[in-house]
């Protein structure tokens, strides 16, 4: 009868270290002499034969200094590191169901362990006195050896994803120590080992349930007391709580945690979960590593994070830790996860093509993008992002890039399954049942644009990142949102009716821009037949006064035809005047206005389209510039300005339609307050009141008619005179705010007042101006100059007087 030895399991098998952590010990010289010493003072134990092999095997690995395996000793209960096995030589041909293999080595010399060093353990310390050296083996690692093809079936058919951990070859299935894997579906074998597949046979499910029983008789003599202990702590009524050194059970490969991002639980899918350290060397901290579906490349794809988490004394809240198990969420599993798919439903649904949308929330605060609250309009567009985002004109103009900063490691991608486990016995693959689709099949790279979203959409949906690139357009900038304070623009209907102006030219924009409406307002890039050759955009000149409607006109058609409005100003054409800079930028906001739709406005454009001269070169160039910007540009374009003598003829052939601004009448200041008074009481839901009175004071009161107001200073009289209101009510406690003649005569004295100082400032500057003309023509009445012209200019100067 051959005797179970040490030729078969003389191996350098990888595994992690078991459970206590002590410090490095000082090095043993000559290991091989020391093992003999020590082993030969130590009593002998009968080998494992075949006819009494028991169904778990205890083995210890004995390496020297260089890491060489140079004993084995084995058992049928866990072994004292210094137990020796009387007949090592011989071996055994029957195997266990499984062996616990423990690798044990002499300690370091140093302080500190080389790089990749494993963990130690103290297991049993010889003190002087008992006849035996003071000397220490430290740990370096445990793991479990299925031998029984039945129980490593059986795993094979119950576990879908986990990606380390685990190792399958032909002869045996290789697991780490503290077997994380087997503890995460402790539940899934107990259920497997009375469920088996039709295929098994009588004899194949009899021993594959006993085989089963002695694997999960392990894992109770190990774990039972603590997860009963451990369990208690997590279903506590007064709120679910951890140890640090059984956190790990909770994290398991597949299922959701939620990690808090900017003031949000974000959801994540699990991919594995380890010690920190080389090696899993450092047992003070976890090694998490997780992921979620994000936009990357114009594709949807899985993004990979790594959190650690640092151990902790004690029990700690489990819904206070960096990373929340799904069912331990203070509002339930279920409400947030209801909550998740329908916003990854929308966040689908908005990756697919550009989206015109009101935003009213805070920004997300990474990536180099500012944070803070916005409330606005908006353009949701993921490829946009890709194209003009990130930079792509925020630095046009600015000095070269410098070396790239080194950005966040991220581990590698693991691979997803993408079919069901099936148990691996030749009656099963054999069987001819197909399997079915993994719950992550076909969870990476998709275009929502042109793919189906996967089987398991409601995972999919729930896992699919919820903040979403879009372009401000009142700021003119790229920012990343959060999906769930997004909501569909409702256009102000009334708009146009409530615009003052002369009837004639109203009645010419209403006829003009009705086959530029969108339905649903639904971002509807300018089509190509709009424009089939160069010169058949739609470019509208608005000139008059300040304040007469031109802008408002603009922002009305944006209204009217529930299309964005992309209004720029010389500012975000460019600061630098420089014609490349000027070039690159318009080209950028013009490709952005066909790109979404948008109807563009440029206001004060007479700072761009002034008359070129014969030796302004660099004002010739600019002027080139918007030519041929504009020859080319494919969509709708406001140009507003009160200086249009100062435009180029070349101008004249490229503007479809010139739209005089008369100045404001009389009748035409009441309109336009008695517009904003009905605006004001609609917006505030009754809460503003203007009496009567008011109405009259503003309408015809002297004090105000002799001001004046053009439509923009009414409209910002009004609004400060609300604001004196409101601060009235507040302190009075009452909750209606009572705007009356009292405030609007406020309002107006402190026009007046600024008015007046603006008066006597331009007084002021015209005098010094004329005595300089005069101080100059006194200098040049020596050189023989005429100053015939004196009298008049002092005529002129009384005058103004």
């Amino acid at each position: 009868m051959e005797l179970y030895g040490t030729d078969d399991f003389n191996n350098e098998t990888s595994s992690t270290a078991s459970f206590e952590d002590v410090g490095l010990r000082p090095r043993v010289d000559n290991a091989s002499s020391l093992f003999n010493d020590l082993t030969a003072k130590v009593p002998g134990k009968r080998a494992l034969l075949d006819e009494d092999m028991p169904d778990i095997v205890f083995t210890v690995q004995y390496c020297n200094g260089a890491g060489r395996v140079i004993e084995t000793r084995r058992g049928g209960e866990p072994l004292d590191i210094l137990t020796v096995d009387a007949n090592e030589g011989k071996s055994a041909k029957k195997k266990p169901i499984i062996e616990i293999v423990t690798r044990v080595s002499p300690p370091y010399r140093h302080s500190g362990a080389p790089p990749g060093a494993p963990r130690q353990y103290e297991f049993d310390s010889f003190q002087e006195g008992t006849g035996y050296e003071a000397k220490l083996y430290r740990t370096e690692r445990i793991e479990m050896l299925i031998h029984s093809r039945y129980l490593k079936a059986a795993l094979e058919a119950i576990v879908c994803y986990y990606p380390s951990g685990i190792g399958f070859n032909e002869d045996q299935m290789a697991i780490e120590a503290p077997y994380r894997v087997l503890v995460h579906h402790w539940k899934a074998l107990e259920l497997y080992r009375t469920d088996q597949p039709s295929s098994h046979d009588t004899e194949c499910k009899e021993i594959t349930s006993n085989h089963i029983d002695v694997l999960l008789s392990f894992l109770k003599r190990t774990y039972a007391e603590q997860l009963t202990v451990e369990s208690a702590r997590w279903n506590n009524p007064l709120g679910g709580t951890t140890s640090f050194d059984l956190f790990w059970v909770l994290l398991k490969p597949g299922e959701i945690v939620y990690q808090d991002e900017d003031g949000q639980m974000v959801p994540f899918v699990i991919s594995s979960v380890s010690s920190a350290g080389l090696n899993g060397s450092d047992p003070s901290s976890y090694l998490v590593n997780f992921w979620n579906v994000k936009l990357l490349n114009n594709r949807l794809q899985r993004h990979m994070n790594t959190r650690y988490i640092y151990s902790w004394k004690g029990e700690r809240a489990i819904g206070a830790l960096p990373l929340v198990p799904a069912r331990f969420l203070p509002g339930g599993a279920n409400s947030m996860a209801e909550k998740q798919v329908k916003l990854g439903k929308l966040y689908w649904e908005l990756a697919k093509q550009p989206a015109y949308r009101e935003y009213d929330g805070t920004l997300v605060n990474k990536d180099g993008n500012r944070g803070g609250n916005m409330t606005g309009r908006v353009i949701v567009d993921c490829e946009g992002w890709e194209r003009y985002g990130d930079g792509a004109h925020g630095k046009m103009g600015s000095q070269p890039p410098g070396p790239p900063r080194p950005g966040p490691q991220h581990p590698r991608k693991d691979s997803l399954p993408q079919v069901q486990p099936r148990c691996s016995c030749k009656a099963c693959r054999e069987s001819g049942l197909g399997q079915a689709p993994s719950p992550f099949a076909r969870f990476d790279n998709l275009d929502p644009k042109t793919d189906n979203p996967p089987e398991n959409g409601e995972l999919y949906y729930h896992v699919l990142d919820k903040t979403i690139p879009a372009f401000i357009l009142g700021e003119r900038r790229w920012a990343l949102l959060k999906v769930e304070f997004l909501k569909d623009v409702r256009p102000d209907k009334d708009a146009f009716k409530y615009l003052v102006l002369d009837s004639e030219v109203k009645l010419t924009v209403k006829a003009l821009i009705g086959k530029l409406a969108t339905s649903n307002g639904k971002v509807s890039p300018w089509p190509s037949d709009f424009v089939k050759n160069k010169g058949e955009g739609r470019i509208f000149l608005l000139h008059g006064s300040p304040g007469v409607g031109k802008t408002c006109t603009a922002e009305c058609v944006a209204e009217l035809t529930h299309r964005p409005l992309l209004a720029l100003t010389s500012g975000d054409i460019s600061t630098s005047m420089s014609a490349a800079s000027v070039e690159r930028s318009l080209n950028y906001f013009l490709g952005l206005g066909e790109r979404f739709g948008a109807l563009i406005l440029l206001d004060e454009a007479d700072v761009y389209l002034e008359e070129r001269r014969v030796r302004d070169l660099r004002r010739n160039g600019l002027v080139s510039i918007f030519l041929r910007a504009l020859e080319y540009y494919r969509g709708v374009l406001f140009l507003t300005t009160n200086r249009v003598e100062a435009f180029d003829s070349a101008f004249t052939s490229r503007i479809h339609v010139a739209l005089h601004y008369r100045r404001l009448s009389d009748d035409d200041r009441q309109r336009i307050w008695m517009h904003n008074f009905e605006r004001l009481e609609r917006d505030s839901a009754g809460k503003c009141y203007i009496p009567q009175n008011a109405r009259e004071f503003a309408f015809a009161s002297a004090e105000v008619r002799a001001l004046r107001w053009n439509g923009r200073e009414i409209r910002n009289a009004l609004q400060t005179a609300v604001a004196l209101a409101e601060t009235e009510a507040m302190d009075d406690g009452v909750e209606t705010v009572t705007v009356t003649d009292k405030h609007i005569r406020s309002v107006a004295k402190m026009s007046s007042g600024f008015k007046e100082y603006l008066r006597r400032k331009r007084i002021t500057k015209r005098v010094a101006g004329q005595m300089q003309g005069h101080h100059d023509k006194e200098e040049q009445d020596g050189d023989g100059v005429d100053d015939s012209n004196d009298d008049e200019d002092s005529v002129c100067l009384s005058e103004t007087e």
